[in-house]
């Protein structure tokens, strides 16, 4: 089987969406599978992930105009199945729906997003980017032949089910053999335990506002932002964009992570972020605020809390702080995490279309 994967994003930060790409196609080419990535980038340059490389010129000039080179080299590479996270219509995408069979994959309330960045942004450009979105979304689920959600939820959205599409939910992933368990089980010199959170600016879902008063309703705790500015106080410190190198120093003097808080505001309600498989990976407990589509009965399992955001309960914090600030997640606990279990269900749904 040959698979073209094709996906729009800067894959020079070598960020997590990255990372997950390259344990995709190491698994699928040890399932015998043939795979070349088309990459669509604002950078085109060096990345950990080996793709074909096509610059973007920007949001609408990429949706009118047909990028005549990735088509070239699409047809060259010849590909039973184009695998592609969802993205906008155009020109380029119209063309690869009429001469191959094509399964995308969501990872988000597309329709959520793109509303909650509009009332987020309010400016002109985001008005015409929603509007054009929501005018030409059929257009995709009208050509594709399935789906492949990260969780039920979104996998089942009315917006989407409506279409009758073949689909399936497989969660994100990750490749446990390239993690480390950073986590010490106990520091006997430590004072305060201390959070830790990894997220992106103007991602409101992220909930970084919620950690904050989480900072105040517990002076007691030590909280960790990287990767977002911000005022820090006594108790809550911000760090702002750090690489790997740099915020590894970091976590590894921490007792909890903590993931994203805020989905319902993207009207979404289960998820499977990535940044909480690397900190699952690295040995920490983590506190979340949505249902885990790969650990759905969080009530029996010890080390991951799923808190009500917007009425968590502070002695319950408290008491999941207590028994696990100096517990480390073992590797058995997080097996159906791993990028070898689960490309095997992704090769599987791939199959019965080709």
């Amino acid at each position: 089987m040959r698979i073209a994967y094709l996906i729009n994003h800067d894959i020079s930060q070598n960020d997590g969406v990255t990372k997950k790409v390259i344990s995709q196609v190491e698994e699928w080419k040890k399932l015998g599978v043939t795979v070349t990535v088309f990459c669509v980038t604002k950078n085109k340059g060096v990345s950990i992930l080996e793709a074909n490389q096509y610059s973007s010129k920007g949001f609408f000039y990429d949706r009118i105009f047909l990028n005549k080179k990735l088509i070239s080299d699409l047809n060259l590479f010849k590909p039973n199945l184009v695998y592609f996270r969802y993205d906008t219509i155009s020109a380029t995408l119209k063309n690869i729906f009429k001469n191959y069979k094509t399964i995308a994959e969501l990872n988000t309330n597309d329709l959520g997003e793109y509303l909650l960045l509009l009332k987020k942004e309010k400016s002109i450009k985001s008005l015409l980017r929603y509007l054009v979105y929501v005018l030409f979304r059929g257009m995709v689920f009208r050509n594709i032949k399935g789906i492949v959600g990260v969780t039920e939820e979104i996998k089942d959205l009315p917006s989407i089910k409506k279409y009758n599409l073949k689909s399936v939910c497989i969660p994100n992933s990750i490749n446990l053999m390239t993690y480390n368990i950073v986590k010490v089980s106990k520091d006997s010199l430590k004072k305060r335990t201390s959070f830790f959170f990894i997220g992106t600016p103007n991602q409101p879902w992220h909930g970084v506002d919620i950690i904050k008063k989480l900072s105040i309703d517990l002076p007691e705790f030590d909280f960790h932002i990287v990767g977002i500015d911000g005022d820090s106080t006594t108790n809550l410190f911000y760090y702002g964009y750090l690489n790997k190198e740099q915020y590894s120093s970091i976590l590894k003097n921490m007792n909890i992570c903590i993931g994203s808080l805020a989905l319902y505001r993207n009207k979404m309600s289960e998820a499977c972020p990535l940044k909480v498989r690397e900190y699952l990976a690295y040995g920490f407990p983590t506190i979340i605020g949505y249902k885990e589509a790969s650990f759905p009965n969080t009530k029996e399992i010890s080390w991951l809390l799923n808190i009500d955001s917007k009425n968590y309960n502070i002695n319950k914090i408290k008491q999941f702080v207590l028994e696990n600030k100096d517990y480390v997640v073992q590797r058995d606990q997080i097996e159906c995490i791993d990028t070898k279990a689960v490309e095997i269900k992704r090769i599987e749904f791939f199959s019965s279309f080709v």
